[in-house]
């Protein structure tokens, strides 16, 4: 029987610009006696990770486009927000309600461009955080310093909850990847003795199990060891070997 285990390491505290995830990782996973093995994967809020790289923007000072005042008449949400949402995307592709879907710089469609106000501070300092600028090199700095640090070869997955235009709530997928296949492809047979091939995203599947540990508000568990995966081991991978650019018809 295949044994898969997710542990949410514990007692992360409140992660500030500057700070070293690889460290903190393995400091806590060595205070709470968690062994990081070989072939184990480290999933992370990308949160954190844009916290500690400063990908944050204070919208007090941010000067709202025309564009944007438009887009805030029709969702509600601050001319501010809205002006990041621009700035952070190569594309409006849909706007319904409150959410305005886009195309983001990295090519992930997800609502707001990735941009995020929950745990970053309070109403008053009206700090936002933007995604990682290249989370597949943030995943794979963070990988290289564990295994520089441990003497093992580990994946790291960073993932972020994300909203999708064409289904009702949100879901965490996998926005940066190191060490770990994006798309494993497998040839087999169904039950029946049929040919069957398969293409899964593997490193998403991970990534959603792992946001149930990690929770939305204040769980604090942004951080998740996975062991008994099985997973194809690559050094050059891309989180855009899982994207599909295709093209949603313009609503706004």
């Amino acid at each position: 029987m295949t044994k898969i285990e997710y542990i949410a390491i514990p007692d992360i505290p409140i992660v500030n610009i500057g700070d070293d995830i690889a460290q903190i990782i393995v400091n806590n996973c060595s205070e709470s006696n968690i062994q990081i093995c070989d072939g184990d994967i480290i999933v992370i809020a990308q949160k954190i990770v844009s916290i500690s790289e400063n990908a944050i923007v204070n919208l007090n000072h941010v000067v709202p486009s025309k564009k944007a005042i438009e887009i805030s008449k029709l969702t509600g949400r601050s001319p501010e927000e809205c002006q990041v949402f621009i700035d952070e995307s190569t594309e409006i592709l849909e706007i319904s309600g409150r959410h305005v879907v886009t195309r983001h710089k990295n090519g992930y469609v997800c609502t707001s461009a990735g941009v995020d106000k929950s745990n970053v501070s309070d109403k008053k300092n009206r700090l936002v955080t933007l995604l990682p600028k290249n989370p597949d090199d943030s995943a794979q700095k963070i990988r290289l310093a564990i295994k520089k640090m441990l003497d093992v070869d580990i994946a790291v997955i960073i993932n972020d909850t994300m909203g999708k235009p064409y289904r009702r709530g949100a879901i965490s997928e996998s926005i940066g990847i190191a060490g770990i296949k994006a798309l494993e492809e497998k040839e087999s047979q169904d039950l029946f003795g049929n040919p069957s091939k398969s293409q899964v995203a593997l490193v998403d599947e991970i990534a959603a199990a792992s946001a149930i540990l990690m929770g939305e508000s204040d769980e604090q568990n942004p951080i998740v060891l996975v062991k008994g995966v099985q997973y194809t081991r690559v050094e050059n991978t891309s989180i855009h070997d899982l994207l599909k650019y295709f093209f949603l018809p313009l609503c706004y």
